[in-house]
């Protein structure tokens, strides 16, 4: 089989079913957004070694994220059973904790008609400073 010009043997096929998170990081510069992005998918390469595949799916312009600044999307795949467990721990170890950041949900739109979503609460990290409220309507 050829693709574009490249000989492909078709052989073998693996795959795992998988949940997926994608988070929206923004920040005050695309600098720290996407070293916020470039932390949160780190020991990520494979669901058979990691707890989770992730990797940075693309840089968001500020006219595309809910709270207008630049931002980059991930992606976090795991099974159903640790992928809310992935998503807590990236969001809270390795992204809010960077200087300015949020993070939106980056499938609020695609997958509206879902009827299971992954509740993520995180609430804690202003050391009593925090607030919460609406963003480009979410």
């Amino acid at each position: 089989m050829e693709l574009n010009g490249v000989p492909i043997d078709d052989t073998y096929a693996e795959a795992f079913p998988t949940w997926v998170a994608r988070p929206i990081i923004t920040a005050v510069t695309e600098e720290w957004a996407y070293k916020a992005a470039v932390e949160a998918v780190g020991f990520a390469t494979s669901t058979i070694g990691c707890p989770a595949e992730a990797g940075i799916d693309c840089f968001v312009s500020p006219d595309e994220t809910p709270d207008g600044r630049p931002g980059y999307a991930i992606l976090i795949c795991a099974s159903k059973k640790k992928l809310k467990e992935q998503v807590v721990e990236r969001l809270a170890e390795c992204i809010l904790t960077a200087p300015t950041t949020a993070v939106f949900d980056g499938l609020a739109d695609v997958v509206a008609e879902v009827q299971e979503k992954l509740p993520v609460k995180l609430h804690f990290f202003g050391d009593g400073y925090e607030e919460k409220r609406e963003v480009g309507g979410r």
